[in-house]
């Protein structure tokens, strides 16, 4: 009998490989999905592109995070496939005949690929896609029509995942806000009708949405991003979109941030550096500095000392006569939790210790703002940016995933003393406030998409005029052409 042809030899071993690789590709989907499930609980898939180290969104962040990846969703799927196919010398199925058997790989990978789809939000993407509403016919780019005689400076302190059942101590076992609740009593105003707005969820959704008056739609998912440098390091951020340091900046103000994290993690760098902030005091800052032995792996230095450099910042513009704009983010209290060495809370959940400390710290600074005086000319603002996750592991899921109406911290001081008038908002209306806050007249009330809920102002013929569902369908609609412009103007 002649030898088999090479050809005879090669083709069949080629196609073991590639069911082998199909395969391998199904289990990493499934692992990818599993992942996202178990960190993250539910996300949008404008959330998982936004985040995507590509563009702007350059940086993960966390690096327990990336190995997590490597390890769980590329390592184990490969080892696991390589064994088995190691371990026999064809690709049959015990139980079907063999054309059957060959369908599986086929058959796996579409099961996989459709899993991860539907955990990372992709079918809910591209149904909204098709709708032809947008926020364009709702918008008004922010202008001020009116300027205080002495210009209010502002102090800005989101809280990572700040939410107000925190402080219900029916659910949570104690109040973890008490530190916060006793450094924003007299004179201060409790708002608990602030929601996430429908499709934020992430803290540069809750950043845009406060600042900008829209929600936040990555460069990628809206159409207007140049394939061509894909991958290559962008030194812009919605650069057509007009936002709260934009409109302080053309006031004289001068805007500072101070956080712990990576400045580049989702773009928050870039965006701040286009948006009216002169100083962005991240990670970067801190290391090498007093307090480099309290920077964590997982997320960036710990709010006990971000705070305390806030205040030191905060001196130093006060002391500077200008008109100033100091936003701060916290961090400890974003999975996984943030416990440090000088944190002395001993709960049984460490996230309820984070949560604790990181409200000690900027009681600390918001007491240190008192004690000096300057609330006497400075408004201050202390809101979550968004809801905490829910995640499989996160803390807190069952409780939080239980609660019958979840709304993010938002507490204000003003030298002037205010009337918030709507019982509920979300975060698209904050700018506007802000602005009427310091004292800025705005047309009607309006910045963006949002109606400024100081003072009373119509909601006729605005966003909010429309129905539940019709304010859903807007705020998750590609809006493609302003959003365009939002990315593409002035680069």
């Amino acid at each position: 009998m002649p030898p088999d042809k090479p050809q005879h030899r090669i083709l069949p071993a080629l196609r073991r490989w590639a069911n082998w690789t199909l395969l391998a590709l199904a289990l990493i989907f499934c692992a990818l999905a599993a992942w996202i499930r178990v960190r993250f609980g539910e996300v949008r898939f404008d959330q998982i592109v936004a985040n995507l180290p590509i563009g702007a969104g350059k940086g993960i962040g966390n690096n327990s995070l990336a190995v997590e990846v490597a390890v769980w969703c590329l390592g184990l799927p490969v080892v696991v496939v390589v064994l088995l196919a190691l371990g026999t010398r064809r690709f049959r199925s015990r139980l079907g005949a063999k054309r059957r058997a060959k369908l599986i790989p086929a058959v796996s990978l579409a099961v996989g690929f459709t899993v991860l789809l539907s955990v990372a939000g992709v079918p809910e993407f591209a149904i909204a896609q098709l709708s032809e509403t947008s926020i364009a016919a709702h918008y008004v780019e922010p202008a001020v029509t009116s300027v205080p005689a002495k210009p209010r400076n502002l102090v800005t302190i989101y809280l990572e995942s700040g939410e107000n059942t925190y402080g219900d101590a029916a659910l949570m076992g104690e109040n973890l806000l008490a530190d916060l609740d006793a450094a924003t009593g007299d004179g201060w105003v409790t708002y608990e009708g602030l929601s996430q707005y429908q499709g934020g969820g992430w803290t540069m959704a809750g950043v845009v949405s406060t600042q900008c008056g829209i929600p936040l739609k990555s460069e990628l998912a809206s159409g207007s991003v140049d394939l061509n440098r894909l991958g290559e390091e962008i030194d812009y951020y919605l650069p057509g979109a007009t936002c709260l340091g934009d409109v302080l900046a053309g006031q004289g103000y001068r805007s500072v941030f101070v956080g712990g994290a990576d400045d580049d993690f989702a773009g928050k760098g870039v965006y701040l550096a286009d948006h009216g902030y002169t100083e962005v005091l991240g990670l970067e800052h801190w290391k090498g500095t007093d307090s480099s032995d309290f920077i964590s792996e997982e997320w960036g230095l710990a709010d006990s000392h971000t705070l305390k450099h806030a205040a030191d910042v905060l001196d130093e513009l006060h002391a500077g006569g200008q008109p100033f704009n100091l936003t701060v983010l916290t961090l400890d209290t974003h999975e996984p939790a943030g416990v440090y060495p000088d944190c002395e809370a001993e709960h049984e959940v460490p996230m309820a210790s984070a949560i604790t400390c990181s409200m000690k710290a900027v009681a600390g600074l918001l007491e240190h703002a008192e004690q000096a005086g300057y609330l006497d000319d400075t408004v201050v603002m202390v809101m979550g940016d968004h809801l905490k996750g829910t995640g499989d592991q996160d803390a807190f899921r069952d409780v939080l995933s239980a609660a019958e109406k979840r709304t993010v911290v938002f507490r204000v001081w003003s030298p002037d003393g205010m009337q918030l008038t709507r019982e509920s908002a979300d975060q698209l209306s904050v700018l506007p406030t802000t602005l009427e806050l310091l004292g800025f007249g705005l047309d009607a009330g309006r910045a963006g998409i949002g109606v400024s809920f100081v003072g009373s102002h119509s909601i006729a013929g605005t966003a909010l005029e429309l129905s539940e569902d019709a304010y859903r369908e807007l705020l998750i609609a590609p809006s493609t052409g302003i959003y365009q412009r939002f990315w593409s103007a002035g680069r």
